[in-house]
Formats: structure tokens, sequence, C-alpha cells
């Protein structure tokens, strides 16, 4: 008889706390034996997967929104450790990704079947990503959304939020250092992607995947907001805008300075305050459990 697998449960998550029971059920119908933690805070959930890692665990499922799931990236990048995802966030942009199901059946059945790949890991300052770090717009947006106002209206939270940012928001003064170039960019939508989905079913790029081995770097419009919608729409509508009202590059480094000093990035919908964003990609750094025969172009 083999180990239960370790389940970390972030309770805080859009669904975390009412979908335990569900969850652990699904499991077992699947032939998972589970050792639940129902996980209150990231440093709880850290030395659960720390443990796991120390104790040379195959596996552990954590289930959660993409923050939580970057958080369990710091921990097990480089190890030997698979991550095992139970989507119960918002967007749940990562489980897309890797073409693992959004309902918690499908779901345990990709970790029931066990299928490994390696796939890439963003960093940011340090710290891991999974889907995108961003500045401007859509940070800003994620700052003012609060867990109750996403707990109740999913992703429709956004939208409604983002009417409200739009009507003051100041562009952004940025330098991009790549190790081939440099450019001053006047934006009001940076984002760094690792794969390529972005906020839920937005498509980063089309050709994107986390297993690339770059980072797809897109500056949505200009200086003006009307650039930005028209850009945004055909990035939204068509997978990515390629007129003139949008920059893409394609890098493995990148140093992005806001002129302006600190202000919020959001690194997989978490914020952090930063004038200067170091980014980098760490090709096949984290183990995942994906379902057979995934493809990260076709998901």
């Amino acid at each position: 008889m083999t180990d239960p697998l370790r389940l970390i449960i972030n309770t805080q998550s859009r669904r975390g706390r009412a979908q335990l029971s569900t969850a652990v059920h699904a499991l077992k119908v699947n032939g998972v034996e589970v050792d639940l933690l129902a996980a209150t805070s990231p440093a709880e959930s850290d030395a659960a997967l720390r443990a796991a890692v120390e104790r040379g665990a195959a596996s552990v499922i954590v289930g959660g929104g993409d923050g939580t799931l970057s958080h369990a990236a710091q921990v097990l990048a480089h190890t030997g450790t698979a991550l095992g995802v139970l989507p119960l966030g918002t967007g749940n942009t990562f489980a897309r990704s890797v073409g693992v199901p959004l309902d918690l059946a499908g779901a345990a059945r990709v970790i029931a079947a066990g299928h490994r790949t390696r796939i890439d890991v963003g960093r940011v300052n340090g710290r891991a990503f999974l889907n995108s770090a961003a500045m401007g717009v859509s940070a800003h947006i994620a700052q003012a959304l609060t867990p109750e106002l996403k707990r109740r209206m999913g992703l429709l939270a956004w939208p409604l939020v983002g009417f409200q940012v739009l009507r003051s928001h100041q562009a952004l003064q940025l330098e991009l250092q790549l190790p081939q170039e440099q450019r001053r960019v006047r934006t009001h939508q940076l984002l760094v992607a690792n794969g390529r989905y972005v906020a839920g079913p937005l498509v980063a790029a089309p050709d994107a995947s986390v297993q690339d081995h770059r980072l797809d770097v897109l500056a949505l419009g200009g200086n003006r907001l009307r650039s930005l919608l028209r850009a945004g729409l055909g990035w939204a509508t068509l997978g990515s805008d390629r007129s003139q009202s949008t920059l893409r590059l394609e890098t493995q480094r990148l140093c992005v300075i806001n002129q302006n000093g600190p202000t919020a990035v959001s690194v997989d919908g978490e914020i952090i305050e930063a004038a200067r964003l170091d980014l980098s990609v760490e090709p096949r750094a984290l183990w995942v459990l994906v379902p057979p025969g995934f493809d990260p172009q076709t998901v």
C-alpha cells in the first residue's frame, strides 16, 4: 500500500474552504489517498511543502489559486517533487497552461494518472512566478480587488473594477534593458508572461508556452488610454495585437525600471511594490502532473 499524498489546500482561496470535502472525495474516487492540510497562511503551506521535499515525496497536491501555486513553485522548483494542481482560484490561469481540467473531478483524474513533465519557472526579483508579472492597469485592478469581491463575482470582478481604475490611470515611463538592446516605453500596461495564458482564459501570445524557455514581453498601447483600449481589444480577441500599438519582445532575461518610482506589480495575481524588476526564466525547473499526451501548444 502506497503512502497517502500530501494535499495542501489554501482555505483563503476563492473556493478553498467550500471545496475541501469535495476535493478529498474526488481524489479518493480516483484511487488517491491523501493527507490533508487545510492551510490558512503561506508560511503553513511552505512548511508542509518543504517537509514533503525533505522526505523525498514524488509529488504533492496543492489546491488554490494562481498565487498559491506560484508560492508552491518557489519551494518545489529544482527538486524532484512534482506539483499536482487542484484549481480552486478565480482565473485558474496555470491550470489552463498545463492542460489540467478546471473541474475537480477532471483534475483528480490527472493527479491519479501520475504523468509528469518539466516546465519553465519565471523569476521576478528572486520570486517565482508561473504565469506573469505585470505593471500598469492590470496590477492596479488586482490591487483594488478584494477577496470578497473575487469570491462573489469571479472573473466578472475584473471589468467592474477596471472601469474605475481606467478613469484615473497614468501612463508608465519604463526603461527596458534586454541582453542585446535597451528601450524606453510609455505605456499603460506592461506584461511579462511565462506561459500561454494570463488572467484566466486570456492568451499572452498564440505560440507561447510554459516549455519554450522564454519570456514574452508585451507593452499594450502607448501614452494614451485610447491606444491601450485598442491594443487590449485586439490582444484579448485575437490572442495578440500585431499593430504598431503593441510592442512584443521575447527574451530570457529582462530588467524593467519605472522612471516614476515604485508602483504596483501583479505577480500571478499577488501585489508587490517595486520600481525595478529583474526578470528571468528558469527552463525545466519544475515538475508538474499533467494529462497524458500533454502538448502546451494545444491547451
